[in-house]
Order: structure tokens, then C-alpha cells, then sequence
């Protein structure tokens, strides 16, 4: 299942399916994510940065 990691508040996001045309908001904050790079491996773990 593809996710991101907001860029604002840390927090990561899931979508059932990714699509380039659909803007994808962060659930959270709802920062606009749609720019951040989607990744499909297991999410980091609550307080640890995605790279």
C-alpha cells in the first residue's frame, strides 16, 4: 500500500491506490503531499525520519 511522509508534521499518510491526478492531502495537517515522493516499504516508526 503506498504511503508518504508529511513534510510538515511528520505523520504518514496511506492511499489505497496512487493516481498522478489526484492531490493527496495529509490527514493530519492537511499539508498537500501530492510532491513528496510515495513509498510502498513498511512505514518508519513513530519519531524516526523516513531517510
Amino acid at each position: 500500500m503506498p504511503y508518504k511522509v508529511c513534510t510538515n508534521c511528520g505523520k504518514v499518510s496511506y492511499s489505497a491506490a496512487e493516481s498522478t491526478n489526484t492531490k493527496w492531502l495529509c490527514p493530519y495537517c492537511n499539508t498537500d503531499i501530492t510532491h513528496v515522493k510515495s513509498r510502498t516499504s513498511p512505514p518508519p516508526k513513530e519519531g524516526q525520519n523516513a531517510d
